[in-house]
């Protein structure tokens, strides 16, 4: 039997990667591996654009917010956008469009982990000139990125504080602060007079 958390484990968001290409071979199986994800009603609502043309990756790192600095390197990368009415929208005001978008992207960091790759979303940029770059519709959102490159043992180029990430234990709450079972049994952040904050 195939256990699939395996790879979930071994997925990071590591910044330390090398500039050595990805061939477009291996994009594609990435780009597969998302496109294969779960929607609402098989609507499939995500728009890839993977940029590997140097260009057009310069023109998307100079709309990179200065904490991803360390994405420079990145000979790939994959903007996840979408719009709301390309999936599911419930009476009640739910919009499916993010959480199916999400879905493909963490097929595609699954895969890209699996075969030995790092593959980091980021919410760290800035929307038009990222949209500008790539000629997204105004009506479209980028999600996010996704930096994808092989790793790299250099960790010269990070700062301290990434440099501790990356070689840090991979840290995560115990699975009952984010779990309750039949009932929603977490802390109430409402104040005293029983309004939300």
């Amino acid at each position: 039997m195939v256990d699939v958390l395996e790879p979930i484990k071994a997925r990071r968001a590591r910044r330390a990667i090398s500039e050595r290409p990805i061939g477009r071979e291996t994009a594609e199986r990435l780009l597969q591996a998302a496109h294969l994800a779960p929607s609402c009603a098989n609507n499939q609502p995500w728009r890839l654009v993977a940029i590997d043309d140097p260009e057009a990756l310069s023109a998307i790192k100079e709309g990179l917010t200065r904490g991803n600095y360390w994405a420079a390197p990145a000979p790939l990368i994959v903007a996840v956008a979408s719009r709301v009415d390309l999936d599911c929208r419930i009476p009640d005001g739910r919009e499916y469009f993010l959480f199916g978008c999400g879905l493909a992207a963490m097929n595609l960091m699954l895969q890209a982990t699996a075969m030995g790759l790092v593959a980091h979303p980021i919410a760290g940029f800035r929307q038009t000139p990222v949209k500008e770059a790539l000629a997204v519709p105004a009506e479209y959102t980028v999600i996010a990125l996704v930096i994808v490159g092989h790793p790299s043992s250099d960790l010269s180029g990070l700062s301290d504080k990434h440099r501790d990430e990356e070689t840090s234990p991979r840290v995560r709450r115990p699975l009952d602060e984010a779990v309750s079972w039949n009932r929603f049994a977490f802390d109430n952040p409402a104040s005293e007079d029983g309004a939300s904050s």
